[in-house]
């Protein structure tokens, strides 16, 4: 899941972007923009993520499956402009996204400005190929209609709702052609919300403690446009006072699994997630849904990916009251 994007302010003008020198995660030109809370207790949190991501699998990772999708999106491109060059973007630095096969000729542009993020994860620059930049998800930093491809892991839940989303569904016709497209794998709260002693009581059935603090926050979340903070989420777990050896000896979860819960401890980092209907009511302003894949995986059925293709001419800016501008 990659940095979370604030949506209290407005979205910054386009400006002079600084490249990551890989080697040395030097930056070049100006300084950081990252879009956040700017609290310190956010940059811990996304810190903390970083050391503790490899440690994660489905859901909160992408899974081989999950990958598969998007490679066959990018090959359908492919195969409809042979010869030409894919050019794609990256929302955040997810490796396994960053690692997958790409049609010949391509490139790909990451975005994202979480220095921990990038020494974390990022395998590193190929240039002419792959390279990542400092950037704000709200103000792309590309040329408009540059972008064959935009993907993203997680990203949007990263946003507040519906002002985050959609200033990055803008951002992102902005930058794509015509006949581009965005593949976005999204984490979906189900219309049927459980309440957090629900997730507690079959605490037992999870495969791992990731699928249970994944099913937690989406219980805990009050409604889509407030979001959970995740510092809610370790007070309620804290006031169980539930025996971390115990539970893993009960249910064959990792210990060190289970502390990551700690992270959330005093962080006022928000995620949201909405129901297909209510991620749809943003998306569909500026895209036509071409398909939507749910993998296999446990709670996969929260986990879908969209593949997406803008609206034409003057749809391309509709506002939310559905005018054209």
């Amino acid at each position: 899941m990659p940095v979370y994007l604030g949506s209290t302010q407005r979205a910054p003008r386009r400006r002079p972007y600084s490249r990551v020198d890989y080697a040395g995660l030097e930056r070049i030109g100006q300084t950081d923009r990252r879009p956040r809370n700017d609290m310190p207790d956010t940059m811990s949190y996304w810190n903390s993520f970083a050391e503790s991501f490899r440690a994660l699998g489905p859901p909160l990772r992408p899974s081989r499956e999950d990958i598969r999708s998007m490679e066959e999106a990018a090959s359908a491109w492919a195969a409809g402009h042979p010869g030409q060059r894919l050019h794609a973007l990256l929302l955040g630095v997810t490796p396994e996204i960053a690692g997958m096969r790409w049609p010949e000729p391509s490139s790909l542009m990451a975005v994202d400005s979480s220095v921990a993020m990038a020494k974390a994860l990022w395998p590193g620059n190929i240039p002419g190929r792959r390279w990542l930049v400092c950037g704000d998800w709200r103000g792309l930093p590309r040329e408009e209609r540059s972008c064959d491809m935009v993907v993203g892991d997680g990203s949007i839940n990263c946003l507040r709702y519906p002002d985050g989303y959609r200033a990055l569904a803008a951002g992102v016709h902005r930058v794509l052609r015509d006949d581009g497209f965005l593949v976005l794998r999204c984490y979906l709260r189900p219309e049927l919300q459980e309440s957090p002693e629900d997730v507690m009581e079959r605490m037992g059935e999870f495969p791992s403690f990731h699928h249970f603090k994944f099913c937690l926050l989406m219980a805990m979340q009050p409604d889509v446009h407030e979001g959970i903070a995740v510092h809610r989420v370790h007070q309620f777990w804290a006031s169980r006072k539930v025996e971390e050896e115990a539970l893993a000896a009960r249910t064959g979860w990792e210990r060190p699994s289970i502390r990551t819960i700690e992270f959330y401890r005093g962080t006022n980092t928000v995620h949201t997630f909405p129901t297909l209907g209510e991620l749809r009511a943003v998306l569909l302003e500026f895209f036509d849904e071409i398909s939507l894949t749910k993998p296999s995986y446990p709670l996969g059925e929260r986990c879908p990916t969209l593949v997406l293709k803008p609206l034409p001419g003057k749809c391309r800016y509709r506002n939310q009251r559905g005018g054209s501008r």
